[in-house]
C-alpha cells in the first residue's frame, strides 16, 4: 500500500520543500486585483457585440466560480451596478490595471511552473510572456463567452433561415454545442495542456501535459464540488465575516485552485524524470 502511495508522497514533500503555496498565495493576490478592471473591459466589449447581453457575462463567471449563493449573487449584483457605469474610457483605465495586475499573477504562476518542470528556462524576457499570456487568457474568456452562447446563436440563425434545420452539419453542431458542461470540460483540459506547454518556458510535447493537465481538471471539478456542497449545508461562514463572506470564500477556492494547477504542473514534471532515469 506505502509503495503504491510513494509518487503521491514523494510529490507533496517536493511540493512543500519548494514553497509553492508562497507562489499560489502570491499569484491569488494578483489575480484578484485584476479581476474588478478585467470584469470592466470585459462589459465594455460584450455591450458592443450583437447578441451578447450582461447575462452573457454573469453566466460565463457563474461556469468558473463554486455554486454557492453568497457567491453568485454578490458577483451578479458587482456585474449589474458596474455595467451601469461603464464606459470606454473607464475601459481603457481597466485594460491597464489589468496588465499590471494579472500580468503579475501570471508571472508568479509563471515562476511556480518553472519551479515544477524539467526543462523549464527563465530568460529576461519572462515578465513580457507574462504580459502576452495575460492577453492569451482575456481572449480565451472571450472565446468560452462566444462558445457559451453558441446555441441561442444557432437557434437564431434557425428562425432566420428554416432550411438549415435540414442540414446534417447544423444538426451535428447543434448537438455538440448542446454538451456544454462536457464542452467546458474540455475546453479546461485543453487550457491547462497549453499553459503547462508554453507558460514555464522551454520546449516540450504538448502530449505529455495530458496526464497533468486531466489531473488538475479532475481535481478542480472534485473540490469545487465538494466545496460547494460543504459550504451550502454546514459551514455558515456569514456568522463570521459577515460581509465579506463572499469575497473570503473566492480568496479560499481560488487559491487551492491555483495549488491543485501547480500539482498537476508536478505530475507532469515527475512523470518526465522518470522517463529521463528508466
Amino acid at each position: 500500500m506505502k509503495k503504491k502511495l510513494q509518487p503521491a508522497i514523494t510529490l507533496l514533500q517536493q511540493y512543500m520543500a519548494q514553497d509553492m503555496t508562497v507562489y499560489a498565495g502570491h499569484a491569488t493576490l494578483f489575480l484578484l486585483t485584476a479581476f474588478f478592471p478585467l470584469l470592466m473591459w470585459l462589459l465594455v466589449v460584450v455591450n458592443t457585440l450583437p447578441g451578447f447581453t450582461v447575462d452573457s457575462v454573469v453566466e460565463l463567471f457563474f461556469r468558473f466560480l463554486p455554486d454557492i449563493p453568497v457567491i453568485r449573487d454578490t458577483i451578479a449584483s458587482l456585474i449589474t451596478s458596474m455595467n451601469e457605469n461603464s464606459n470606454t474610457f473607464v475601459a481603457s483605465l481597466a485594460v491597464i490595471t489589468t496588465l499590471v495586475s494579472a500580468s503579475s499573477g501570471m508571472a508568479a504562476i509563471q515562476k511556480g511552473l518553472q519551479k515544477l518542470t524539467p526543462g523549464s528556462r527563465r530568460t529576461m524576457l519572462d515578465r513580457l510572456w507574462a504580459v502576452v499570456y495575460t492577453f492569451a487568457f482575456l481572449w480565451l474568456l472571450l472565446i468560452v463567452l462566444f462558445c457559451q452562447n453558441l446555441s441561442p446563436l444557432l437557434h437564431w440563425a434557425l428562425s432566420l433561415l428554416p432550411w438549415l434545420s435540414q442540414s446534417h452539419l447544423f444538426l451535428r453542431l447543434h448537438s455538440l454545442v448542446s454538451f456544454s458542461a462536457l464542452a467546458a470540460f474540455g475546453l479546461s483540459i485543453l487550457t491547462f495542456v497549453l499553459i503547462y506547454t508554453f507558460v514555464p518556458g522551454g520546449r516540450r510535447r504538448m502530449r505529455d501535459q495530458l496526464p497533468g493537465a486531466l489531473f488538475t481538471a479532475v481535481v478542480w471539478f472534485v473540490f469545487s464540488s465538494i466545496f460547494t456542497y460543504y459550504i451550502r449545508t454546514s459551514w455558515k461562514l456569514s456568522y463570521i465575516y459577515g460581509s465579506l463572506t463572499s469575497i473570503i470564500l473566492v480568496i479560499l477556492w481560488l487559491n487551492v485552485s491555483i495549488n491543485v494547477m501547480f500539482l498537476g504542473a508536478g505530475v507532469n514534471g515527475m512523470r518526465t524524470c522518470s522517463r529521463r532515469n528508466g
